[in-house]
Formats: structure tokens, sequence, C-alpha cells
């Protein structure tokens, strides 16, 4: 996330929910996010190419109205750039909206099915919030778990140790 991206998440998300196609909005931005190339997206950041040949370019995908305006409001500001930031603030807009927590735990193994659901239990009666939980396996962790959800880190892992006793030693 940019300082950028979340004011133009928020006004998107504004004008989505007001015309009550958040859904289909969302699924538009991720389609046209994840269609872009490198020659693509060179196209739309070159500062040589008119923006008016980047809008009508936009103008002629297909998609809901609001999110073209929005492309080309993106265009015309120079910050185009911020699409991927704009996509992640979006879903973790929605994401609050539907009181939903997505929880992203880090470990050095894959997690069971049944370790994954007692975290999910522990989160949602915790928060009180309906939470999904993604696990990524990361091979830098020694042991012990990190948690990231709506912006903090909770460090559980033996690395994080490590390195409060390592601070405390050289001192």
């Amino acid at each position: 996330m940019t300082i950028a991206s979340g004011p133009y998440a928020t006004a998107l998300f504004a004008l989505a929910a007001e015309r009550e196609i958040i859904e289909e909005v969302e699924t538009a931005l991720d389609s046209f996010v994840q269609s872009l190339d490198e020659e693509t997206e060179d196209f739309f950041l070159h500062p040589g190419i008119a923006k008016e040949e980047k809008r009508r370019i936009l103008r002629s995908l297909s998609g809901p109205g609001v999110l073209l305006d929005f492309l080309c409001v993106l265009i015309d500001n120079n910050r185009i750039s911020e699409l991927f930031g704009i996509l992640e603030d979006f879903r973790k807009l929605k994401a609050r909206m539907q009181d939903l927590l997505e929880l992203k735990v880090h470990s050095r193994k894959k997690l069971s099915s049944e370790r994954l659901e007692a975290i999910k239990e522990e989160y949602q009666k915790h928060y009180n919030r309906k939470v999904t939980v993604e696990n990524t396996v990361d091979d830098a962790i020694v042991g012990g778990l990190r948690f990231e959800f709506d912006g903090k880190v909770v460090d559980d892992t033996i690395n994080r140790t490590l390195d409060r006793l390592k601070s405390r030693l050289t001192k």
C-alpha cells in the first residue's frame, strides 16, 4: 500500500458501493491488473504517449463504466502505477465492510487443516469477526508462526526471539 493507493481505493469502493456493484468492480479490476503484462504496463506508464490515446484504449475495454472512468482518472493523474496497491486496498475495504479478518499465517512447514481451523476459531473468538486463513510456507522461519492481519504483524517465531537475544547480547 502506498500513500496514494488508499484514497483512490476508498473513492472507487464508495462509487461501487453506491451503485451496488462491489463484486463486479473487484472482479473487473482484478482481471485488468492480472492482464497487465510488462509491455502493456509500459504503454500506460510511458510519458511520451498522449493521455488521450491511453484513455481511448481504456474506453474500448468492457467492464463496469465506473471502473473505466476510474482508470481514466488514474491516467489523468499519472497514478496508473498505483493499480496493484489500489486493488489490495479495495479488497481490504471490502473485507472490513463484510466484517472479515484475512489472516496470513507464515510457518516453516505447511500447517495441518486441523491446526489452521484451531487458529481460525481462536481469532474469530478473540476479534468477533469472520476469519479466513491463508498459510504461507517460509523456509527462512526456523520455528514458530508469524501472523499478518489488518496491517499488523504478530511475530512469534524463533527467528524473532533469536534477534531479540542477539540485540541484548550486543549491547
